[in-house]
């Protein structure tokens, strides 16, 4: 795109400044201050929002808002894919203290279920399409559940004190035999599902006209009810208390009453269902149901916990909508090299702020 060249350049020089100034001002101001790494968090906090200020700056001088704004439109699916994803990844996080590699097989192995059932009613009856999709949806979901609950339960509860390491290696291996166990099921063609609709519908702000998919109204619509249904679950009932609990420390809820095995049981279950529905959608925006599907969502996901840190629940978030914003621009940048330019600015935020850009160090006492 013309500029993108220049405009790079730009991005290259402010970075690059910003990190000059940080230096500086650690060297030369900091450096014998008794509140030294206070100041300096204070100061990346600042020059992390003003570098990425900056980026999109150089980016509405590139694009105009209304190109912006309707790249955003045209990428929506893919952040609620995202951020379905991220929550499922963060809430076994919170409650097992591990991070589970199997997600993406889980949300798969529901994927898998629901295009079953999907091309069985279809097939089988008159029902109107989008019925049978939703039919599908709720029914991947609540294979993805279950799966996520027999996991806990059969499973990671058995190791309930291995490290957090023996327990990355335990969903490993149920990554190589849900893998094996898919084909075995569903067979091994790759299998299709339909989006809820192909039209597409246009709307006004102002002076400019915008298009948005259907399709990505369902997904703004069902992402949005189950996120704020999760959330207000985390904020407002016992089985949010017992996950806060358990996250803070999982041996001080169950001294005090929180039986910590319903749980992680119930986290694990809901993170089966997210992936389900991130997994439907992920593979009714133009792609087929396969065995390897979910992997670029996942190793997506676990950027976004990442950069927004394990530490809380909206941090992940917030990394999943950065994530998005720099991997719907990039191609516009630089089709060859979009993937470093995405990945390379999330490495320079964790070089930054190791702890993730909410992460926060925790004093223990001795």
């Amino acid at each position: 795109m013309p500029g993108a060249d220049i405009a790079l350049k730009e991005m290259a020089w402010i970075i690059a400044g910003l990190a000059a100034f940080y230096f500086v001002m650690d060297l030369l101001v900091f450096r014998k201050h008794p509140k030294r790494l206070d100041y300096r968090g204070r100061l990346l906090n600042v020059l992390i929002a003003a570098g990425i200020f900056a980026i999109l700056a150089i980016s509405v001088k590139v694009f105009t808002w209304a190109l912006l704004f309707q790249i955003f439109l045209m990428n929506i699916v893919d952040l609620c894919i995202l951020l379905l994803a991220t929550t499922g990844v963060i809430l076994i996080f919170k409650t097992s203290v591990t991070t589970n590699f199997a997600q993406g097989m889980m949300a798969t192995f529901g994927a898998f279920f629901a295009a079953t059932i999907v091309m069985k009613l279809t097939a089988s009856s008159s029902v109107n399409p989008t019925l049978n999709l939703f039919i599908g949806l709720i029914s991947g979901i609540l294979v993805s559940f279950l799966l996520g609950l027999f996991i806990d339960v059969a499973i990671i509860r058995r190791g309930r004190y291995v490290t957090s390491v023996g327990k990355q290696m335990i969903t490993m291996g149920l990554v190589m035999v849900i893998m094996g166990v898919i084909p075995v099921i569903f067979g091994t063609n790759p299998v299709v599902l339909p989006a809820f609709s192909i039209d597409v519908k246009t709307f006004s702000i102002g002076s400019g006209m915008y298009v948005i998919p259907v399709q990505s109204l369902y997904a703004i619509g069902i992402t949005a009810g189950v996120l704020i249904l999760l959330f207000s679950m985390l904020r407002f009932t016992k089985w949010g208390l017992g996950v806060r609990a358990t996250a803070s420390s999982e041996m001080v809820a169950g001294m005090m009453g929180v039986n910590t095995h319903v749980i992680t049981a119930m986290s694990w279950a809901i993170a089966g269902g997210l992936g389900a529905i991130a997994a439907f959608f992920y593979a009714a925006s133009g792609t087929q149901v396969q065995v390897a599907s979910m992997v670029p969502v996942q190793v997506n996901a676990f950027m976004a916990a990442v950069l927004g840190s394990f530490s809380s629940f909206g941090g992940p978030l917030v990394g999943a909508f950065l994530i998005n914003i720099f991997s719907s621009l990039a191609p516009f940048y630089n089709g060859t090299w979009q993937t470093v330019i995405v990945y390379g600015l999330i490495l320079l935020l964790v070089l930054a702020k190791p702890l993730g850009l909410f992460g926060k160090k925790t004093a223990k006492k001795v």
